[in-house]
């Protein structure tokens, strides 16, 4: 069930009258019955692959607090239990791949895997991210969650199962305690951030996909303008996609009186690729930071180490994203520019270079920013050619147009071909939609309430009527200019 199908607008309501029509002490009972029925609605024999985790995980937390003295032990296997289960549904036929390159290169035979087709379970790599954590907080010293409904509902609850953002149990599992009523100013919050999400989603992300979609079906007849152009449109084509399922997923939960997390702050606005991740999925950049970087020593330590270890996880979080050795170099890339990054901080605060104040002004200087986020952004781009390509041709010709080397034939650099889209006219209305939820982000931005719910307008008393006009705004929007099709979200592959 995708949060853009009539099956959801029909789903969400329901659930949300029943929940609070319900008697307080069944409604974690009626909503881990409803996540249930929202995740098996895709493949029903899934929900017991989810519910055996559940069990297990449920288990080994309570047996890492009752043994102080074998916690490592068990931490182990719980862990190891995690993701070899995520390893086996993500990651077997990359591992095939792997093993029969190397095959083929020695001259032996092929290996043959018996099962003709493993079908990734939606969610799985969120679902074993939120198990890994609630293990290793319980190993270091939290609580275990001993209500079974109550931990059950932690990992499916349904906005956040199929693409987060990745709840931390100490935040989520608290609102299941505090009996709450029903707010309109909550109900209000929520409904706006599903109209926001969904004209994010519907009216940019989906609209700019068909174009891009289009030119990347043929990347060795596109000249270097064009590539650059189509590439920049993938990346407000993934921002606006991810973002609108997040903003969907909270207000869905601020219906219910829930709060998730927020999971990007305007990261195209980064003055340097430190700051994009401390922006762009906060959810999954906070996780490898307590579960990966500093476990793995990446606070500690030498100037070296700390790079070393910046490059393994952002190159683990790439394989995490998909089971391709593009997404491994996708991930490789960014830790490549994380490194440079520190590097180049490392170089201007470094007292011994003569040129340090002179830098260190520079850098500081308000006028400098916007140059930093715009050579910020461009190295971005490169990165997201290995996250949209998975042939390696296609990925050399993308790489040559994108360093202005080997047009097409009778072509010139910039020259710009890109073929013209055909069909309905919500096409050429698209750069009017893009100017009008970009301007209303902008407004969002200045006006939002930081402390109640981050990308909700927070309108002084006396705009509060025009709320309703500017919610039916969207509503008509969505209406008027959606495209024919609406793919799901990219995230839910990963």
């Amino acid at each position: 069930m995708l949060f853009n199908s009539a099956a959801y607008m029909l789903f969400l309501p329901v659930v949300v009258l029943l929940y609070w029509l319900l008697p307080f002490r069944y409604r974690t009972l009626f909503l881990l019955a409803a996540s249930y029925f929202f995740y098996m609605t895709w493949k029903p024999i899934y929900g017991i692959l989810i519910i055996g985790l559940t069990a297990f995980n449920y288990f080994a937390g309570l047996k890492l607090a009752a043994s102080p003295t074998r916690k490592g032990l068990y931490l182990t296997l719980g862990v190891a239990a995690n993701l070899l289960i995520l390893a086996y549904f993500k990651y077997t036929y990359l591992a095939i791949d792997a093993v029969n390159g190397i095959a083929t290169a020695a001259g032996a035979a092929k290996f043959s895997y018996p099962v003709e087709q493993i079908i990734l379970p939606l969610g799985i790599s969120f679902f074993a991210f939120e198990f890994i954590h609630y293990l290793v907080d319980v190993y270091r010293g939290h609580k275990p969650i001993k209500a079974p409904l109550e931990f059950a509902l932690f990992p499916s609850f349904f906005p956040t199962q199929i693409a987060g953002p990745i709840k931390r149990y100490q935040d989520f599992v608290p609102q299941l305690h505090t009996p709450r009523t029903f707010s309109i100013k909550q109900f209000d919050q929520g409904v706006e951030l599903i109209l926001w999400g969904l004209c994010r989603k519907v009216l940019l992300a989906d609209n700019i996909a068909v174009v891009v979609d289009k030119c990347l079906a043929h990347p060795e007849l596109l000249s270097s303008a064009d590539t650059w152009l189509i590439f920049y449109a993938f990346a407000f084509q993934v921002y606006f996609d991810f973002s609108a399922y997040t903003d969907i997923a909270r207000g869905s939960a601020a219906l219910m009186g829930f709060s998730v997390p927020i999971n990007f702050d305007l990261p195209y606005l980064s003055g340097s690729m430190r700051e994009f991740w401390r922006k762009w999925h906060l959810s999954l950049s906070t996780w490898l930071r307590d579960y990966l970087f500093v476990p793995l020593g990446g606070s500690k330590g030498t100037f070296v180490k700390t790079l070393f270890i910046t490059l393994v996880v952002m190159t683990l979080c790439g394989l995490w994203h998909g089971a391709g050795f593009n997404y491994v170099m996708f991930g490789f890339m960014h830790g490549v520019l994380l490194v440079g990054n520190r590097l180049w901080r490392a170089f201007v605060e470094n007292k011994a270079n003569p040129l340090s104040p002179f830098l260190m002004k520079l850098t500081a200087a308000p006028q400098f920013y916007p140059f930093a986020v715009f050579i910020n952004f461009q190295f971005y781009i490169t990165t997201l050619v290995f996250f949209r390509l998975n042939d390696w041709k296609n990925i050399g010709i993308t790489y040559q147009r994108l360093l202005f080397m080997n047009q097409p034939a009778g072509l010139g650099a910039f020259d710009l071909t890109i073929p013209t889209i055909e069909g309905p006219a919500n096409y050429a209305i698209l750069p009017v939609l893009v100017a009008i939820l970009i301007l209303a982000q902008i407004l969002t931005k200045l006006l939002r309430d930081e402390k109640e719910t981050p990308g909700v307008l927070n309108l002084p008393n006396w705009l509060t009527p025009l709320r309703p006009a500017y919610l039916a705004a969207l509503a008509v929007l969505l209406l008027l200019f959606a495209p024919d099709g609406t793919p799901s979200f990219i995230y839910f592959q990963f």
